[in-house]
């Protein structure tokens, strides 16, 4: 029974599923890392180089629509405004920052939230000297920044978040804005990215591992059931890691250790039912001096138990003789059993379908068959067989026209020598072997049997027998 737990799952699925959270945990952990770390800001901007910025003229090539095709306005000749320990060379050709944004708006820009409107007043009079303009003419709007560094040279720094607009003579403003990158910016579409990569790769090689892991033990749990459906099965190979080599010599030794004790039971039990035959013989001799009303009697019973022997004997020959297996055609095997009873007089039919091929011991898969259809014959007087296939098994179903068997007791009539004294007692024939035969050969073939009383009366025996996969 499976557990609340999921103990349903394979060992491949299970390693699988532990390799990937450990992949998901480890990549997982290195990405939390990058993304939140301090966020990337852009470089700030000294306001001399946003005074040239805002001048008149065409706006320069380099925008938020890619890379810069041409040069914008530098400072002023003689000045370098950058800040102290910035010893980049002067690219002028570059914007200084990722998501630095130039352009002309009929409306100026609205007043952020977080306003530091004393700074604000500071780089609006700054620009106002520098560009020689009238104030009214600029807005400058700064965020609160704690973090922006501090003035130098007397010129002042725009960081992140700024906006300065100028009002051009045509009516709109030329407006400077630097906008802060959304998440996720290129960086973190970057680690994703090679988060993606990096999990395809590794998936497969997850995948491989679990099942070179799990195939060993997947095998040895073919071959255990097998041995429960073949005690003849050949040993498991003894390959693997040295846990598993270890585990299949110790299956091995248990299947050689059955396969012994079965030969040595039937060995016995034949010899034993073998060695009955002769004190019945000799006591059959020496009751024929009794009055003929007992005399009878006794020889129908010494009878009846030589009748047990033999069966016992025919039984015990049935199991010892394995056979080999071969791929057959069970459609064409139940026809050639139809035709033969067929001939002698019998009422049997055979509902043929598509051919349905297993493996299996044409011998015994005969006898199995003869014994049911011998079996409803006696009992029911005729016998319909149909074969079809459900989910990777041959169906095999036999309707009789008989009493049938009581719900409670279909499971005792496949127990060696058991019969039904009300309905299928030995005047009709038999000696309770017929069924434990067909169960015995069916199990061997790693399938099943069953018995239903069918609602028109009779009786339904259906076999199932695993198709080879």
């Amino acid at each position: 029974m499976k557990s609340a737990s999921g103990s349903g799952l394979s060992i491949t699925t299970r390693t699988f599923l532990l390799v990937l959270a450990a992949l998901v945990v480890a990549v997982g952990i290195s990405l939390t890392l990058y993304v939140s770390r301090p966020p990337l800001r852009n470089a700030p901007v000294p306001v001399s180089q946003v005074a040239e910025y805002l001048r008149e003229g065409p706006l320069p090539e380099w925008t938020d629509r890619g890379p810069p095709t041409g040069p914008p306005p530098g400072p002023p000749p003689g000045e370098d405004h950058r800040p102290p320990g910035d010893l980049r060379p002067r690219s002028p050709g570059i914007p200084p920052g990722r998501n630095l944004r130039i352009e002309d708006l009929p409306s100026p820009p609205m007043e952020p939230p977080h306003r530091d409107a004393a700074a604000s007043q500071k780089v609006r009079q700054e620009l106002s000297r520098r560009m020689g303009l009238d104030p009214s003419l600029l807005r400058v709007e700064l965020p609160v920044d704690p973090d922006l560094p501090p003035a130098h040279d007397g010129d002042r720094i725009l960081g992140e978040g700024s906006v300065v607009a100028r009002l051009m003579p045509d009516g709109r403003w030329r407006t400077l804005t630097s906008a802060p990158e959304p998440f996720p910016n290129a960086f973190h579409r970057q680690v994703i990215t090679l988060f993606t990569i990096g999990l395809a790769l590794l998936l497969p090689l997850a995948w491989l591992f679990a099942r070179a892991l799990a195939s060993p033990i997947r095998k040895f749990a073919d071959s255990a059931h097998r041995l429960g459906h073949d005690a003849s099965a050949p040993p498991l190979p003894s390959t693997g890691p040295r846990e598993m080599r270890a585990a299949v010599e110790a299956f091995n030794g248990m299947q050689s250790r059955i396969q012994r004790l079965l030969q040595e039971r039937t060995q016995m039990v034949a010899a034993i039912a073998h060695d009955l035959r002769t004190p019945l013989t000799r006591l059959a001799f020496r009751l024929e001096g009794l009055p003929a009303p007992l005399s009878g009697k006794v020889s129908a019973d010494i009878q009846e138990m030589k009748d047990m022997i033999s069966a016992a004997l025919e039984f015990m020959r049935d199991r010892a003789a394995t056979g080999t297996r071969e791929r057959l055609d069970l459609r064409a095997l139940i026809e050639r059993i139809v035709d033969d009873h067929t001939d002698l007089g019998h009422d049997v039919s055979f509902a043929g379908g598509e051919p349905v091929i297993l493996e299996g011991v044409p011998l015994a898969l005969r006898r199995m068959l003869v014994n049911l259809v011998e079996n409803a014959l006696k009992y029911g007087a005729r016998a319909r067989l149909r074969l079809g296939t459900d989910a990777r098994t041959a169906v095999i179903d036999l309707d009789d026209d008989g009493p049938g068997i009581p719900e409670s007791r279909q499971q005792q009539v496949f127990e060696p020598f058991f019969r039904l004294e009300s309905s299928r007692n030995r005047d009709t024939g038999g000696i309770g072997l017929g069924l434990a035969t067909v169960r015995a050969i069916v199990m061997e073939h790693g399938g099943e049997v069953a018995l239903a009383n069918r609602s028109g009366g009779g009786l339904r025996v259906t076999v199932r027998l695993p198709l080879p996969g």
